[in-house]
């Protein structure tokens, strides 16, 4: 089995986002010695700059030195991952595991889900495969793979249903990739987060990605939201904590975990909706009615103005996920890893701070780009 220590050689994509950039900044805290990043650079940033950037986004010290790290150009869209022939052959002698943490989040933009989700887990499959020692794929998938699925608790085997009905194509897609991966025959270990707030860092961009809708929700007076769904939620810090140490583990129970609240730390809708009230300072608070009892009346009566309207029309993306109704059970985690390890902060201790760093403007301007 493949074990993680120092002297591993691990290929890391997606370093430059949010599960993959504090994976990166774990690994090297953690004094991995051979570690080596792909990363495609933009118009205005070359590689390591971005690498440079993303990791004094996680508290690394300005101008710190980054020992151990090998920072290649490549892009997964393109065969052999975009990389140079002299990178790329030394990677296929060298490397025992890889992270796949790139995807691509959005809900709407569904040819770039295919591009980078999909196709890019079919160039990954084609390099590892070319290897000489066949190294372990850790893919970050997603919890949400399994699909239109509500009222549950969720179990890894009864996840990633690429034929199901899905919300939108980012869970479609990242369903396909796991089962593209699955089918390989490659040694797989297959993460999948349920949703995850960057928590603890001081960065607005990563706060608003996932929680934009939030400040939005003063906009209204009511909302299609069921009070008694419950969200399973988790600190970016507790997936990587976790991600390491169960690649550190000598013997691994199974090949696929989430990375979950579980129904121990999952929270209803009415819970978040207390500490927005309390938070926002709202005087009254937003009323949650469950989507079978919202009538045309009940929507006429509180989405009456202009802004209401822009309101709801931009959280149509979010309804379906907050009134599903789904935890993901992490038995499997609890059991290799320990209680202790699996506890995570209260939503409370963090999320005010998350809050406060995206005001209503940023947060309009993030809707236009879920």
């Amino acid at each position: 089995m493949h074990v993680l220590n120092v002297l591993t050689p691990v290929l890391l994509t997606g370093a430059t986002g949010l599960i993959g950039g504090e994976l990166l900044h774990a690994l090297l805290a953690v004094g991995s010695r051979h570690l080596t990043a792909i990363v495609r650079p933009t118009s205005n940033l070359g590689v390591r700059a971005r690498i440079a950037d993303r990791l004094m986004r996680s508290g690394w010290p300005v101008n710190g030195e980054v020992k151990h790290l090998t920072v290649e150009t490549g892009d997964l869209r393109e065969p052999g991952l975009g990389l140079a022939e002299e990178a790329a052959q030394q990677l296929r002698r060298e490397t025992q595991i890889i992270i796949h943490s790139a995807s691509e989040t959005s809900f709407i933009r569904n040819q770039d889900c295919h591009e980078t989700n999909i196709l890019g887990m079919r160039h990954l499959i084609d390099f590892a495969q070319s290897c000489r020692r066949k190294p372990l794929v850790v893919y970050m998938s997603t919890a949400a793979n399994g699909g239109a699925v509500s009222n549950c608790c969720l179990k890894e085997d009864e996840g990633c249903q690429p034929g199901a009905v899905h919300h939108n194509e980012y869970t479609h897609s990242k369903a396909l990739a796991e089962q593209m991966l699955w089918d390989s025959g490659l040694p797989a270990l297959v993460l999948r987060p349920s949703i995850v707030f960057s928590a603890g860092l001081p960065d607005a961009k990563f706060a608003r990605a996932i929680l934009w809708f939030v400040p939005l929700l003063n906009d209204l007076d009511a909302a299609p939201i069921d009070p008694a769904s419950r969200l399973d939620t988790v600190p970016v810090a507790s997936v990587v904590d976790w991600t390491i140490r169960l690649l550190q583990l000598p013997k691994r129970q199974h090949n696929c975990y989430h990375l979950s609240a579980g129904p121990a730390y999952s929270l209803t809708c009415n819970q978040i909706v207390d500490f927005l009230t309390m938070h926002y300072k709202r005087e009254k608070p937003l009323e949650l009615i469950p989507p079978g009892k919202w009538t045309r009346e009940l929507h006429r009566r509180y989405i009456r103005t202009p802004q209401q309207r822009v309101t709801f029309s931009m959280l149509r993306h979010y309804l379906p996920f907050l009134n599903m109704n789904v935890v993901y059970d992490n038995s499997r985690l609890v059991a290799d890893l320990g209680e202790d390890a699996v506890r995570i902060p209260p939503f409370t201790s963090y999320m005010g701070e998350l809050l406060t760093m995206i005001p209503h403007e940023a947060a309009m301007a993030e809707a236009f780009n879920p």
